[in-house]
Formats: C-alpha cells, structure tokens, sequence
C-alpha cells in the first residue's frame, strides 16, 4: 500500500530529517520538531525540492502546511 503522506516521527533533537526517492515516488521522513522549528521545515521541504518533489500534496504532512 503506498502512502501519501509523510512519516512523523521522533528520534530526538539531532535528528534532521530525510527524503529520498523510490521507485514509486518520495518518501519523506519528517522529524516531530518541524512543527515548531522553521529552519528544520525549510530543510525538509528544499530535500524534496531537490529530488523533483512539490510539498503541499500530501494530506496531513506539516511539510507543506503554511505557518
């Protein structure tokens, strides 16, 4: 079953995030903290950018929330 959204997890204040490209499309690994720290959000959404992504569709990820 494919996803269309992104993991949410917590694996500590270290943890920066991940996204990488399958053969389906982008799965993006979201750390918690992107929901309070800015910085951390504009790095999530430029990894995706940067492998042909848009952030915005996938329902329920704060990737592409606005705030």
């Amino acid at each position: 079953m494919q996803q269309q959204g992104a993991l949410i997890v917590d694996y500590g204040p270290a943890f920066g995030g991940t996204a990488a490209r399958t053969d389906k499309g982008i799965v993006c690994v979201v750390p918690v903290q992107a929901r309070t720290r800015p910085e951390l959000k504009a790095l999530m959404r430029e990894m995706v950018t940067e492998l042909g992504g848009e952030c915005g569709h996938c329902p329920n990820c704060p990737l592409g929330q606005q705030g």
